[in-house]
């Protein structure tokens, strides 16, 4: 009888072993999540765990009323937007030439479902004005493109004529 004591102790300790380890890990764990939420809720100072937990809910209450009205914002001020951009659809598009020395700078701002441009076709006008695109830009803004486009003159006695240049673009705009 004994043997089976000794047997039936040396079994039921190791399972008691293995749950006490089980245990040791769940409380590390639970250790390392309080202190990461602690970093997160109150940076300077370590709270007791009932005043983390409190905080901690207030925190994520805050930011949950955060994010309801940064919402309701961003669906304003798309609104808002959506309406700016149909107004002033009319106004586009928007071309501005600006010269200086031999150095000639063109913006175009275009809406989308006025007329769709390609790129080289406005560059080709540079070149046969005379001059060397340095430079061509296309960014997409929501629904409207604009151009950059900054050329040199390949002859700089003889210059580049704006005037000229804003014409055969605004032909191929319209």
């Amino acid at each position: 009888m004994e043997r089976e004591r000794e047997i039936g102790e040396g079994s039921s300790l190791s399972l008691r072993e293995k749950r006490n380890l089980r245990e040791k890990g769940r409380r590390m764990r639970m250790k390392d999540l309080f202190c990461l939420l602690s970093s997160h809720v109150s940076p300077t100072r370590r709270l007791p765990v009932p005043q983390l937990i409190d905080q901690s809910t207030s925190y994520m209450i805050q930011l949950k009323e955060k994010v309801t009205y940064l919402k309701e914002k961003k669906k304003t001020l798309l609104g808002e937007v959506r309406c700016r951009s149909e107004r002033s659809s009319s106004l586009l598009p928007k071309l501005s030439i600006h010269s200086r020395d031999s150095i000639i700078e063109m913006n175009l701002i275009i809406s989308d479902n006025v007329k769709r441009l390609a790129l080289h076709e406005l560059m080709r006008v540079f070149e046969e004005e005379g001059a060397q695109v340095m430079s061509a830009n296309l960014q997409n803004l929501n629904d409207r493109t604009a151009y950059t486009i900054i050329a040199q003159a390949i002859i700089s006695r003889i210059g580049i004529d704006p005037s000229r240049i804003e014409k055969r673009v605004r032909e191929i705009i319209y």
